[in-house]
């Protein structure tokens, strides 16, 4: 039934439940699992003088704690016995990234938590796990933390 799955990581308790849901389903398919993390880069400004003034964004440092979401992933992944096919840090808007992998991959499910760790951005324009179900060519399924156990 699924053969490439791609879940969507950013280390929040619901993406955590995502990722143990991916795992037993690719055990259950013997399906290719793909990670991907998309941590949002901001452009802060701050004001001088009354004059707006960009701040470089510490995009070394969000690439790093990036990486640690990613490690935390491939942790959750191997307690579970299920290895990952790859990982993937990338950057840009964040449901557009992880519906470009899919779509390259081939997917046939992405899988992601319900509420991530996103700002009042998304509860404006839309979630990220509302995004993805609204264009994704493939199955979504959204995870409610809390409800998984890890076995």
């Amino acid at each position: 039934m699924f053969n490439e799955i791609i879940v969507a990581f950013d280390g929040s308790d619901h993406s955590e439940s995502a990722l143990l849901v991916a795992c037993d389903l690719a055990a259950k398919y013997q399906a290719s699992l793909h990670v991907i993390h998309v941590p949002e880069l901001h452009k802060p400004t701050a004001g001088v003088a009354g004059t707006p003034v960009s701040v470089l964004s510490q995009e070394n440092a969000l690439h790093q704690a990036g990486d640690v979401i990613i490690k935390r992933a491939e942790t959750l992944a191997k307690e579970t016995g299920q290895p990952l096919s790859s990982t993937l840090l990338l950057t840009g808007p964040t449901a557009q990234a992880i519906l470009e992998v899919a779509h390259t991959k081939g997917a046939d499910l992405i899988v992601s938590g319900r509420r991530g760790l996103s700002n009042l951005k998304g509860m404006l324009i839309g979630s990220v796990s509302q995004q993805l179900a609204s264009d994704a060519h493939c199955a979504v399924l959204t995870v409610k933390a809390g409800n998984v156990r890890q076995q």
